[in-house]
């Protein structure tokens, strides 16, 4: 990942699943970074394997 930058969020949760969010925060963040990171990717990806009619793009493995 060449071009990155930082990006801010705050999300609501249960206070019980927020609990263990803050848990594992200060535990392990940067597990906490791929989980979410993981999260976001997996979304992206099935949206964009829903769009009806439009083809992917090639595959290109560099």
């Amino acid at each position: 990942m060449s071009d990155t930058r930082s990006v801010e969020l705050v999300l609501r949760f249960p206070n019980d699943m927020a609990d263990s969010v803050e848990e594992v925060r200060e535990r392990d963040p940067e597990y906490l970074n791929r989980v979410i990171r993981y999260g976001i990717v997996r979304r992206a990806v099935y949206r964009e394997l829903q769009r009806p009619g439009e083809p992917l793009p090639p595959f290109t493995h560099s």
